[in-house]
């Protein structure tokens, strides 16, 4: 009996252990660009519908239904553009959702398995100032629709004190995000049913915006190609929030709660942006202010809070992709340093887009939509390439812990998907339509910039012939990598190089 005692001792106190291991996990994330063992992965796919419904619930949203009338499109074909362009986007997004639950790491690390270690590095980057980008952006509608709400503070200010609650979720991390965004959800669902029956009861929309004709083809393009590339601006990073998800969950069921919240969200957000700039006169110079006009003053609030997601998950993500441009990645996968590299990227990140925010948000608008077309440019390719490579070329399997290491089976550079963007890029020029260059071949158009759709077909296109003649590896799906079944330590140790197979 003793004997038995002092075993059913041991075994509670391993269990408390435990306890108090999971609930620290729990409160603070402990891991960023390293693999997620099997034994740690949870969540449904119904959790990804609230993150992303959250997540574009924004008025960031807003903003872009509104320019949708502003570039002169009436209020029928500006809502038929609004649901093209989220449309084509979400499809996307949610194909690239599918392989954080497949491969257990964020997006942009999964890059090099057409990249290389060294050859993704200009994707990261690019990601990095995409990041930082939208999170200013969110800061600077913020800080504004507060100030509306209460003029006493000032914009700068209000940038400030909104920002800290987003940094907090932030460094908490995974679960955190996920938790706030379901209060969110439902929050926003109601916010948005109250708006958009105060716009029905607002008055009539003006005269130019009634009818069903068409004023301009190439506007229609244009904003559904800016619609579609704020959607698509989550491709970079829609893994880092479905990593965690079982190896084994369903695809379809993980496919449709990302899609569905994205689009459910996102159209209604900005459908209530055309139809308030088809209300109010001035609305396309002061969108939060005629917003006030027809909704009430009570709504900036919750636009302003409606930001608070997007700051935190651009920061979230800004970290992984600065983390993953060390050239020593095995050292920051270290469990003793995996927190400070959370962290101290998660802080420096959110200097820089503060930063960014104070010094811009004067001139918001035309920054934001030039900022928008010039990711068109440079992420319809990187998209179009990993999508073809995951789906149609390797058809999932990859050799996971090659992400991390130099010495793995990618190599420093892969040419073959090196070449191919390049080559996409240099072919959308000519298709290309912005503020500083016009391509030659716009003008034959009528003025669409098509650049999005020439570079996706491209680049589709040449990097499935590429993967066809063998240039990319098959690589395998290392399980053992992300159980850290063959890990001494329990996990920790995930960053060497996998089977040698394909060609490096």
């Amino acid at each position: 009996m003793e004997i038995e005692n002092g075993r059913q001792t041991k075994a509670d106190l391993h269990i408390r252990d435990h306890d108090i291991v999971e609930a620290s996990r729990a409160l603070l994330e402990t891991h960023h660009i390293d693999i997620i063992p099997e034994n740690e992965r949870r969540g449904r796919p119904r959790d990804q519908f609230t993150l992303w419904f959250a997540a574009n619930a924004s008025v960031v949203a807003f903003v872009l239904g509104g320019l949708a009338i502003a570039f002169g499109l009436n209020l029928f074909w500006a809502l038929v553009a609004i649901v093209v362009g989220n449309v084509l986007g979400a499809v996307l997004v949610s194909y690239h959702a599918w392989q954080g639950p497949r491969l257990g790491v964020p997006q942009m690390i999964q890059s090099r398995g057409q990249f290389g270690f060294y050859g993704a590095g200009f994707i990261f980057l690019a990601s990095i100032l995409l990041d930082v980008g939208y999170m200013a952006a969110s800061q600077v509608l913020q800080g504004q629709a507060l100030n509306l709400w209460a003029p006493s503070v000032s914009i700068p200010w209000w940038i400030i004190i909104a920002t800290i609650p987003a940094v907090v979720v932030a460094i908490f991390g995974y679960r955190w995000i996920h938790n706030v965004q379901k209060v969110m959800t439902a929050i926003f669902i109601v916010v948005i049913a109250i708006a958009l029956i105060q716009a029905a009861l607002y008055g009539p929309v003006a005269h130019e915006s009634l009818g069903f004709g068409l004023s301009s083809f190439p506007i229609f393009i244009a904003v559904i190609g800016l619609v579609f590339m704020n959607m698509l601006s989550w491709a970079p990073y829609v893994s880092d929030y479905s990593r965690y998800l079982p190896v084994d969950v369903s695809f379809r069921g993980t496919f449709w709660a990302i899609f569905s919240g994205q689009i459910l969200s996102m159209v209604p957000f900005m459908a209530l942006g055309a139809w308030v700039t088809a209300l109010v006169p001035d609305a396309a110079t002061n969108p939060l202010g005629a917003l006030s006009r027809v909704a009430g003053v009570w709504i900036l609030f919750f636009m302003a809070l409606s930001q608070m997601a997007g700051v935190t998950l651009n920061a979230y993500s800004g970290m992984m992709a600065l983390a993953s441009l060390g050239s020593d990645v095995e050292r920051f996968m270290e469990g003793k340093a995996r927190q400070a590299v959370r962290v101290v990227g998660l802080l420096v990140l959110f200097a820089i887009g503060t930063i960014l925010a104070l010094l811009g948000y004067k001139t918001f608008i035309t920054s934001f939509e030039n900022f928008i077309n010039v990711l068109l440019f440079f992420f319809v390719p990187w998209s179009a390439i990993n999508l073809v490579d995951y789906y149609l070329i390797r058809h999932g399997h990859y050799d996971v812990r090659s992400f991390f290491t130099r010495r793995g089976i990618y190599g420093n550079i892969r040419w073959g998907a090196s070449i191919v963007y390049v080559i996409t890029l240099a072919v959308q020029v000519p298709f290309l339509k912005q503020t500083f260059y016009t391509g030659s071949l716009v003008n034959t158009l009528h003025g669409a910039d098509i650049s999005w759709i020439v570079g996706f077909f491209v680049a589709s296109v040449l990097y499935f012939i590429v993967g066809k003649l063998g240039v990319a590896p098959e690589g395998s799906l290392d399980r053992a990598a992300m159980s850290g079944a063959e890990s001494p330590g329990g996990g920790d140790d995930l960053t060497a190089p996998g089977p040698q197979t394909g060609d490096a």
